[in-house]
């Protein structure tokens, strides 16, 4: 027994490991692991390690022999310095660069946020579509005897009726070959972020679309947007301001130096060692950095133009989604109404019971109610797949609550 044990243990560990469950937090949770995410991470801790700039720029020592005599030596320390208000304005540039790469790492992790939605929402869209296309296929398999069996007997059913379900059939097997492949996709995302777990999306409940036309109807698009887009603008803005403030500063080093000199050398017979101090100035009017100024500035406008444009595509993306979704939502309505008056009608349980009917009726009557469902859970996947958009462009999943926007209840 104790020689079979380790065995067991071997053989049906990794079975145990491999079937471990990740849900939809979980995985959105993993957004965070992303490159694109970390790699915005990293560098706002290079920034924050990054040291002040000191106001000397550098520091330079000197020395020289005067006719080739070593006695006649020299020595002289220079420092060098920047100019005026340039350590400020480098601080300044420093703190809006690490900001701005906070509103970029928002931005990213929105990003990666909402694919990960998308594929929660393909996988369990997926799930849905090849449950109801073996229900399809089944009806399509039993309508194909019944009228394999009417053209044994009457020649107004022939082999081209059957061909013609036979042709459904296949459709239908060719549906869910690129559905199966899209899951696939989605299980490899989720074994990489999980380590070899399995997604269990479709076991959750996730919001209803009754709570999404609710979220509609409180939603203000004048107010709903992106804030990490503004603060990324902001911070631009700032960061444009401090780099021509940082150019200005760097026109006016009107100090140059301060030279620490040491002269060991004898002139005229007489000695003259001893230190002197020097220093030197430059003379405005001489040097300017107009035209780096005037480009920084240019581009400053340049970037603030491209905000309010892009800003105004998300404006109209953002009203598009939101008049789309409510359309949807009529429509899958309309199409759920539908269904449940033809339910309450009981016309399937009606024909069923009745002796002699011709199956066939029977059969396209669930042929067309399946049809129906497949209809309804097209309309209800559009419907979240615009939600899904509405919430990034209105900034949801730049916050941490955003990971929770699937469900009803805003927790598992």
């Amino acid at each position: 027994m104790k020689k079979i044990l380790p065995f067991f243990l071997i053989f049906f560990l990794p079975f145990t490991v491999f079937c471990e469950e990740m849900t939809i937090s979980e995985y959105i949770s993993s957004a965070a692991d992303d490159p694109r995410v970390k790699s915005g991470r990293e560098l706002g801790s290079a920034f924050e390690k990054g040291g002040d700039t000191p106001v000397v720029k550098a520091l330079e020592f000197r020395s020289e022999t005067g006719n080739f005599d070593i006695l006649e030596q020299s020595y002289a320390l220079r420092l060098y310095f920047r100019g005026f208000g340039e350590t400020k304005r480098s601080k300044e540039l420093r703190e809006n660069s690490k900001n701005i790469l906070k509103a970029q790492s928002k931005l990213a992790l929105s990003e990666v946020v909402f694919e990960k939605f998308n594929s929660v929402l393909t996988y369990i869209k997926n799930k849905k579509a090849l449950s109801l296309l073996d229900s399809l296929k089944e009806i399509l398999e039993d309508k194909k005897k019944v009228t394999e069996k009417m053209a044994s007997l009457s020649e107004k059913t022939t082999d081209v009726d059957i061909l013609e379900i036979e042709d459904k059939i296949t459709d239908i097997e060719m549906q869910k070959t690129e559905l199966e492949s899209e899951i696939d996709s989605v299980i490899l995302d989720v074994q990489a972020a999980g380590r070899n777990k399995v997604p269990a999306f479709d076991r959750e409940r996730i919001i209803s679309v009754r709570e999404i036309k609710e979220f509609i109807d409180s939603l203000d698009p004048e107010n709903a947007d992106s804030k990490a887009l503004d603060d990324l603008h902001r911070q631009k803005m700032l960061i444009a301001q401090s780099e021509i403030a940082l150019e200005e500063a760097k026109d006016r080093d009107w100090l140059k130096y301060i030279a620490l000199e040491f002269d060991t050398g004898n002139r005229n017979d007489r000695p003259s060692r001893g230190f002197s101090i020097g220093f030197a100035i430059s003379i405005p009017g001489f040097k300017s950095n107009q035209n780096s100024i005037l480009k920084k500035r240019l581009k400053s406008i340049g970037d603030d133009s491209d905000f309010y444009a892009e800003k105004r595509l998300v404006e109209a993306a953002l009203n598009s989604d939101i008049l789309m979704l409510k359309r949807k939502i009529r429509q899958y309505d309309i199409m759920t109404g539908k269904r449940e008056k033809e339910t309450e009608s009981g016309i399937l349980a009606k024909y069923s019971s009745l002796d002699g009917v011709n199956p066939l009726i029977i059969l396209k009557l669930k042929e067309r109610m399946v049809k129906q469902e497949i209809k309804a859970a097209e309309l209800e996947a559009d419907i979240y797949a615009i939600y899904i958009d509405l919430c990034r462009l209105t900034g949801v999943f730049e916050e941490e609550s955003g990971k929770n926007s699937l469900y009803g209840t805003k927790a598992e």
